[in-house]
């Protein structure tokens, strides 16, 4: 993945030498997976007109969060099970996207533009996790014994899908640089279940979902 990122970046400055349009930005989200929530991001991505008012977009966007929950509804708290307690989660997420956008609205001044999205994600990271075995393990313990440890967590090759929608206001400081605001919301596909070492708690559970609000600044290229 580190040596991915180079490459990637690179093609994506050669491709804006005959390109049209180049955007970098910045971006917050919220997601079902708790891992995922109130994370941070940044991205690039190319768009070319291909016929009047459809436009494609091709980008990488790189996702991080550092969270922590104990709302974890899916252990069993039985007298002898182990339960997690508190999970401490530092998360990540790479993203190679690929969409199509109408433009529902477009003048000299402001556009307004929706179409699909479709990805292709790498998700990994690592939780801390917190913990007790409850109560009647065993005849020498009569209250719950605490433990800890570490868990790395990866998911490799999962397809998403989703809608995007984008507002660019035009000649934003330079007639070629435009301010642009957009919502991504996506699902990423699939019953994703991977157990935490030690318990029966799955570390993703079921299909996960977000909803990103990017800001960013593109560059066009074409006049």
């Amino acid at each position: 993945m580190k040596r991915l990122l180079p490459v990637l970046f690179t093609l994506f400055l050669s491709i804006a030498c005959f390109g049209q349009e180049v955007e970098v930005s910045g971006s917050y989200n919220t997601s079902s997976e708790q891992r995922f929530q109130n994370g941070y991001g940044v991205g690039l991505q190319y768009q070319q007109d291909i016929i009047k008012r459809v436009k494609v977009g091709l980008g990488v966007h790189y996702n991080f969060n550092n969270a922590s929950f104990d709302y974890i509804p899916y252990l069993d708290y039985s007298p002898t099970a182990m339960g997690i307690e508190k999970i401490y989660s530092s998360s990540k997420r790479f993203s190679v996207r690929l969409n199509a956008q109408y433009l529902l609205k477009d003048n000299e001044y402001v556009s307004l533009s929706i179409g699909p999205e479709i990805s292709y994600n790498n998700l990994w990271g690592q939780d801390h996790i917190y913990g007790r075995i409850g109560d009647g393990v065993d005849s020498y313990h009569s209250s719950p014994q605490s433990y800890e440890y570490k868990h790395d967590n990866k998911l490799d090759g999962i397809f998403g899908a989703g809608l995007i929608s984008k507002i660019e206001i035009k000649d934003f400081l330079t007639k070629q640089l435009a301010l642009c605001f957009t919502i991504r919301e996506e699902s990423l596909l699939g019953n994703h279940i991977e157990y935490l070492g030690g318990s029966d708690a799955p570390l993703f559970n079921g299909w996960i979902t977000a909803t990103e609000f990017q800001l960013g600044l593109k560059y066009r290229f074409k006049k």
